[in-house]
C-alpha cells in the first residue's frame, strides 16, 4: 500500500459583488425582523450570503 498524502483547505477571501452585498442585505433584514432569530444567526447569514469566502481543497 502507498501512504496516502493529506490535501489541506484552502480559505480564500474574495470581493463581493454588488448583487451580492444586495441580496445579503435583503436576507439580512429579513431575518432581523423575526424575533426568534439570534443576532448572530442574522450576522452569520449575512456573511455567508455575501459568498464573499471561498474554502477549496488544494492539491
Amino acid at each position: 500500500m502507498e501512504p496516502q498524502l493529506r490535501r489541506g483547505i484552502s480559505v480564500r477571501w474574495t470581493r463581493p459583488k454588488v448583487p451580492d452585498i444586495v441580496l445579503a442585505m435583503a436576507l439580512g433584514y429579513l431575518l432581523y425582523q423575526q424575533p426568534d432569530v439570534p443576532q448572530w444567526g442574522t450576522a452569520l447569514a449575512v456573511l455567508v450570503g455575501m459568498r464573499c469566502i471561498q474554502v477549496s481543497r488544494t492539491v
